[in-house]
C-alpha cells in the first residue's frame, strides 16, 4: 500500500459528500490536489514522449514522400524543358491528373532596413518611412491618478481618454506543495 493510500484510509475520507470542517481535512484536500497535479505531470510527460515519437515517424514518412515528389517533379521539369526546346512558345500543358507550366515571377527585393532608412533620411524622403506610435502604458499608470473607473490627469482634473478601469473581485487560489 502506498503512503498516500494509507493516509487516505487513516482519514477515512471519500470525495462524495466530503466537507472540509477542520485544518486536518483542509490539509488532506491540499495533499490530494498535490497528488492529482503529480498525476497530470506524469500524463503530460508520457504524452510528450509519445508525441515526439509520432512526430519523428511523421517527419520520416514525409521526408520519404518528399523525395519521391522531388524525383517526379525533376522528371516533369526535364520533360517540360524538352517540350520548350521543341516549341519555344510552350508555356503549359494540362493533363488529367494535373498540369505542368512555366510561370514568370515578380522580382524579389532584399532590403537592408538600416541602410535604406539612412538613405531615405538623407534624401529627405521621410514620407517613405513608417513610424509606429504606441502608449507607454506603465508610464501612463504612474503619471495619472485612479478615480473610480476613470484615470484622472491631476494637473488638469480631466479624465484621460482611452482608458477605462475595471475593478475586479479578489480571487481564491490554492497553493499546494
Amino acid at each position: 500500500m502506498e503512503l498516500n493510500e494509507f493516509l487516505d484510509n487513516q482519514e477515512q475520507t471519500n470525495q462524495e459528500g466530503f466537507e472540509i470542517t477542520d485544518d486536518q481535512k483542509a490539509n488532506w484536500a491540499l495533499r490530494k490536489i498535490g497528488q492529482y497535479k503529480d498525476r497530470q505531470s506524469e500524463v503530460n510527460a508520457t504524452a510528450e514522449a509519445e508525441t515526439e515519437k509520432i512526430e519523428a515517424w511523421a517527419n520520416q514518412e514525409n521526408d520519404k514522400a518528399q523525395q519521391s515528389i522531388d524525383y517526379f517533379q525533376g522528371l516533369l521539369a526535364k520533360y517540360a524543358m524538352k517540350q520548350r526546346a521543341e516549341n519555344p512558345k510552350f508555356k503549359s500543358m494540362k493533363l488529367p491528373n494535373g498540369a505542368i507550366r512555366f510561370r514568370k515571377q515578380q522580382p524579389k527585393f532584399h532590403y537592408s532596413d538600416d541602410q535604406l532608412i539612412d538613405y531615405l533620411k538623407k534624401s529627405e524622403r521621410d514620407d517613405l518611412i513608417k513610424v509606429k506610435e504606441s502608449p507607454d502604458k506603465s508610464a501612463v499608470k504612474k503619471a495619472f491618478t485612479v478615480n473610480e473607473d476613470k484615470l484622472i490627469n491631476t494637473e488638469t482634473g480631466e479624465a484621460v481618454d482611452g482608458v477605462e478601469i475595471e475593478h475586479r473581485d479578489e480571487t481564491f487560489e490554492v497553493v499546494s506543495e
